[in-house]
């Protein structure tokens, strides 16, 4: 039977990897119909979107909390204003205001490094693709999407080495560095991707096989959302 928790479980574990999805895809389909990373204002757009949907969903979280609570005479007790802040602050805001926060530290930290040094470490789209990938990705899948990263980075890197940007020069290897422009959207995919598969339970042997390891285990043991 549908019931309000089944609800509450599509809204909180299902919806919010596949908004994400949706706005990935549509990143990805623009970069390759355009041959280039999608201009900063197509990802102003993705962002915006998932602002907007975080905050509708930690709105809807509070009001449904609230209802559920005034429903039985068992918890009708936790009605009082300052519990039910504190209980929905905790629960529902907390994580995305602190993910919020931290994107946009982030993203002036990235954009005053940037002109500090003459726009040499990043392109214009950068900051605003690391910014997505932080609101993609909350604690503590912001883990994943920082070694995806790392691993995207390594990949590309290894790639370009060996398709003849090998160079040698006074009997030293020289290679040149990758932009790191191109690793951002396939990490957010990666990261995206683990999102999906543990909080859907659509692809139950992959969300049992992920969780059977102990640290990631440990990464959500403590970590409710709804």
């Amino acid at each position: 039977m549908f019931t309000l928790q089944s609800l509450n479980n599509i809204v909180y574990f299902f919806a919010n990897p596949v908004i994400g999805f949706i706005t990935l895809a549509g990143l990805v389909k623009i970069w390759i119909d355009k041959k280039k990373i999608p201009e900063v204002k197509y990802i102003r757009i993705a962002i915006i979107i998932n602002v907007i949907f975080i905050l509708l969903r930690s709105l809807y979280a509070t009001i449904v909390n609230y209802w559920m609570w005034s429903q039985s005479p068992a918890t009708q007790e936790f009605l009082k204003l300052d519990y039910v802040v504190k209980f929905s602050f905790n629960n529902y805001w907390f994580t995305p205001i602190i993910t919020l926060l931290f994107s946009f530290l982030i993203f002036k930290l990235l954009v005053f490094a940037n002109k500090k040094f003459n726009e040499r470490f990043f392109y214009n789209e950068e900051p605003y693709l690391i910014v997505l990938g932080i609101i993609l990705n909350p604690w503590p899948m912001l883990f994943f999407f920082i070694i995806s990263s790392i691993i995207c980075l390594l990949v590309l890197q290894i790639f370009n080495l060996v398709k003849q940007k090998l160079y040698f020069k006074n009997s030293k290897i020289m290679f040149e560095r990758v932009p790191f422009v191109n690793i951002w959207i396939p990490a957010m995919v990666i990261s995206s991707s683990i999102y999906f598969v543990i909080f859907t339970n659509i692809f139950p042997f992959l969300r049992n096989i992920l969780l059977s390891n102990w640290f990631i285990a440990q990464l959500f043991n403590n970590f409710s959302i709804f």
